[in-house]
């Protein structure tokens, strides 16, 4: 019997071209996913507030326990975990621009920009 991945969430706004990327990966990807729309979304900006700290940043990717922002760090984590290229550099250890990741109870791991 497979084992399908657990549903996943992204927090993303419609006019957000990176968001836009995600979600065409996670469509090619034939994950199931949800979105939550953040502008306008006191309750979103609250969460996402308490994972990253001001500014918030979108696209941001829920999977299981585990939040993820800045779009290269989504886009790898995603083919990394879900699509089997293990080709590239670790989704981990991708330099970010004030990106990183997080347990959702919070446990966070924001890198140095670089």
């Amino acid at each position: 019997m497979l084992a399908y991945p657990p549903r996943v969430t992204l927090y993303e706004a419609h006019d957000c071209w990176k968001c836009v990327e995600v979600r065409e990966l996670l469509d090619r990807l034939g994950l199931e996913y949800d979105t939550v729309q953040t502008r306008g979304n006191a309750e979103a900006k609250a969460f996402m507030l308490q994972l990253m700290g001001d500014p918030v940043q979108v696209p941001t990717l829920i999977d299981g326990d585990l939040a993820i922002w800045d779009r290269r760090r989504v886009m790898a984590y995603l083919e990394q975990t879900y699509g089997g290229d293990t080709s590239g550099t670790p989704w981990r250890e991708l330099p970010t621009f004030k990106g990183g990741s997080c347990s959702v109870e919070g446990a966070c791991e924001v890198p140095a920009a670089n």
